[in-house]
């Protein structure tokens, strides 16, 4: 598939069926994150694969009790009607997790940053990899990453940069509409004519 179709035909998807992604996939998607930048080539990132039912049902439910916090605290009022169930029916799930101190040189220069921008264009990278292999996936964080540490034993030095959940969509997903991008010549607010 030409990379500029691929870029606008992946989806962000949350309905899965329940074909199994081979472990051929699964290399070939963990590969394609390898393959991203990063500051200083430092691959700031590790993966957790997870496919055991009961462990997706505790991500599950961090997302449950996240989804309550909100409520609680006002927040927006679409969040009432999110469902995580499609975190159980994906067949897969992998948690991308990063050592904040492999971020490159941006720490001497207040940008702090490095690590998780490195691990966001491996999953960036991942998810484009899934879809041209006919998957579909989801970049999911809501949820506390401090409830997912445990529960996958995740060392205190790493941070959780997010989990996707990775299978063949049940049904085609649609594309949400995409702004004109907003852009400035030579500085910050001048706008061409």
């Amino acid at each position: 598939m030409e990379f500029s179709e691929l870029v606008k035909t992946r989806r962000s998807c949350r309905s899965f069926d329940s074909t199994p992604v081979t472990e051929e996939q699964v290399d070939a998607i963990l590969q394609a994150g390898c393959w991203a930048p990063s500051g200083l080539n430092l691959q700031p990132w590790e993966f957790i694969v997870v496919a055991d039912p009961a462990l997706k049902a505790e991500v599950k439910e961090a997302a449950e009790k996240a989804k309550n916090e909100v409520i609680a605290a006002d927040g927006p009022g679409w969040v009432k009607k999110y469902s995580a169930e499609f975190i159980q029916e994906a067949p897969l799930l992998i948690i991308v997790v990063f050592n904040p101190k492999k971020g490159g040189l941006g720490a001497f220069f207040g940008q702090e940053h490095g690590a998780l921008q490195g691990a966001s264009a491996c999953i960036q990278n991942m998810m484009l990899k899934a879809s041209e292999l006919g998957l579909e996936s989801l970049w999911f964080t809501f949820f506390r990453p401090a409830v997912l540490q445990p529960l996958f034993n995740i060392p205190e030095n790493l941070e959780v940069a997010g989990v996707i959940a990775l299978g063949t969509p049940s049904e085609e997903p649609k594309a949400p509409p995409r702004k004109a991008p907003v852009v400035y010549r030579e500085k910050f607010g001048a706008v061409e004519d």
